[in-house]
């Protein structure tokens, strides 16, 4: 009988103990009301497809994470040739998403500061994403901007700006 009831118990536990971390009260989901912007001195692009798992605490960003995906066939500059550009030299139908995953989250002077790995095309580098945050009464938005220099993740093709900026309006619900 015993050799039934340990093991049964640790199932139980174990579960309980699962269910527990499922339910975890600080995962976000973003609406629909997103914008993912790409500006440059040419051009402005918007990104459609933003994918996302926000584990966010401001009592707790040691366990806090971000990791969201963008879908580089989305581009829409308001141009057709400059967006079949666009996806040309983001290998667009090799490549087809772009990557942000957290290692960290800290709090600065002005808001927030993500440190982590963004991959474009095939190229991973560590930056820093600041951004902001704001709770509301549908749940809260994020806000970030941060510079992308296109020739250190190998978009070189011709009439690529040397720097562009990628900003984040999140809105997000619990």
């Amino acid at each position: 009988m015993k050799t039934i009831i340990y093991p049964a118990l640790i199932a139980i536990a174990f579960a309980s103990s699962a269910f527990t971390f499922v339910s975890n009260g600080n995962l976000w989901k973003v609406t629909d009301n997103y914008s993912v912007k790409a500006v440059c001195s040419k051009f402005e692009g918007v990104f459609k497809g933003l994918k996302a798992d926000i584990n966010f605490d401001e009592a707790n960003l040691a366990a806090s994470t971000l990791s969201a995906t963008i879908d580089a066939t989305s581009i829409n500059t308001g141009n057709g040739m400059r967006n079949k550009h666009a996806q040309q030299g983001l290998e667009a139908d090799k490549y087809p998403t772009v990557k942000f995953v957290s290692s960290a989250i800290t709090k600065t002077s002005s808001g927030y500061e993500a440190t982590g790995k963004l991959t474009i095309k095939e190229v991973t580098k560590e930056i820093k994403l600041p951004f902001t945050f704001t709770k509301n009464a549908a749940g809260g938005v994020f806000v970030g901007k941060f510079s992308v220099r296109p020739a250190d993740y190998n978009v070189k093709k011709a009439g690529t700006p040397d720097v562009f900026d990628l900003q984040l309006n999140v809105p997000v619900t619990k």
